[in-house]
């Protein structure tokens, strides 16, 4: 500890609960702010995930030590605007509000939206960790090749649903070639019977089907479909960013001094470099 400064860390994710536990083992006064009804935010979600509960540690343990610490505060249910950040008093703001998937297809592969059709079901994992099921046919299109796609297929095929992955990649989450774990993971799902097609990228959304182009000649099948969910990128929840920058002239009055952005809210990655 170097100062008497004042913190408020907005987001208890896995970086808003990093930050207040170092700050506040450093011995700084800091408030955790968390919208939600619980802590944790992206951990606390995809750990209800099929076969990942224990990423739960990631929460538990920063839990296990901010109770320990008594110049720590935190409040849940606690969705802070910018007039109430301002009108805090904190010396410093942190704002770790984290991220939101994409539902407009942008990732890798497509750098522009591609076409939904009006009417279309089109869903994101932000939506099956909120807890809306679906049923019949559904397409999942992962241009993340990490863990998500296949932890939705095995989501969805609990729920009853008839699942194909299509992925731009020749094999399913190609990334966790990385981690070792992309045998485990297509044995995995062609065990329970999803269907894979590789080397395609959906590149139009229809009510009743989706178009999946290969990426070598462009040319499209049509995969039916009731449902599609698009496993693609993330955007930061940089709202309260930019707002408090645009009223960075208050920010002297109000005391303040530094707002920082950390985490998926300054750019979407890992849990781990959260």
């Amino acid at each position: 500890k170097r100062s008497e400064a004042r913190l408020l860390v907005v987001g208890g994710g896995p970086a808003g609960l990093e930050c207040a536990r170092a700050l506040g083992q450093r011995g700084y006064a800091v408030t955790l702010a968390e919208a939600a009804s619980e802590l944790g935010g992206r951990v606390a979600r995809e750990s209800r995930l099929p076969r990942v509960a224990a990423w739960g540690r990631v929460r538990d343990y920063r839990l296990q030590q901010l109770n320990k610490l008594a110049n720590v505060e935190i409040y849940l249910e606690s969705d802070m605007s910018t007039a109430q950040i301002l009108e805090f008093g904190a010396d410093h703001v942190v704002l770790a509000t984290g991220a939101a998937w994409r539902r407009d297809g942008v990732a890798r592969y497509h750098l522009q939206p591609i076409p939904l059709a009006e009417g279309a079901l089109v869903h994101t994992p932000d939506d099956l960790m909120a807890g809306t099921t679906l049923s019949g046919n559904v397409v999942i299109y992962d241009d993340d090749h990490y863990y998500m796609g296949g932890l939705l297929a095995e989501l969805l095929v609990a729920q009853g649903c008839r699942v194909t992955l299509v992925t731009p990649a020749s094999e399913v989450s190609n990334w966790t070639r990385n981690t070792m774990e992309q045998h485990f993971i297509q044995k995995r799902l062609l065990e329970m019977g999803v269907v894979i097609v590789s080397n395609r990228a959906v590149s139009e959304v229809h009510r009743d089907r989706v178009a999946a182009a290969c990426v070598f000649t462009g040319r499209a099948i049509d995969l039916v479909a009731d449902a599609v969910v698009l496993v693609t990128a993330r955007l930061p929840n940089e709202a309260l960013l930019l707002d408090l920058t645009a009223r960075r002239g208050e920010w002297e009055s109000a005391g303040l001094r530094s707002v920082a952005a950390i985490g998926d809210a300054r750019a979407p990655a890992t849990i781990a470099a959260a």
